[in-house]
């Protein structure tokens, strides 16, 4: 062999370990970004079963404000649970977003 076949011999095998050294960084990469996205996953989903418990709640309010505004004379029961259901609303849009 020559120097310059061993130049290049040297050269890619270089290369080459350059390249699996970079391979198994995308790879940790890879394992790190799918567990992330488990995760949000999970968060979503979580965020989602609150957003229908908070719906519910939005309903029995809805409810409520109806058969107490029928009942209450000076209305302060009524301003309570109007306040309360645009608590509830600012909840849910922030849950939306």
């Amino acid at each position: 062999m020559t120097e310059e076949d061993h130049l290049l011999l040297n050269d890619l095998k270089r290369n080459t370990q350059q390249l699996f050294e970079k391979y198994n960084e995308l790879e940790q990469k890879n394992k790190m970004l799918s567990e992330q996205v488990e995760n949000l996953k999970q968060e979503i989903e979580l965020m989602e079963h609150e957003k229908v418990e908070l719906g519910r709640s939005y309903e029995q309010l809805k409810v409520a404000n109806r058969i107490l505004s029928e009942r209450d004379e000076n209305g302060e029961a009524k301003q309570r649970i109007d306040f309360l259901i645009r608590e509830i609303d600012k909840c849910i849009a922030l849950l939306n977003r």
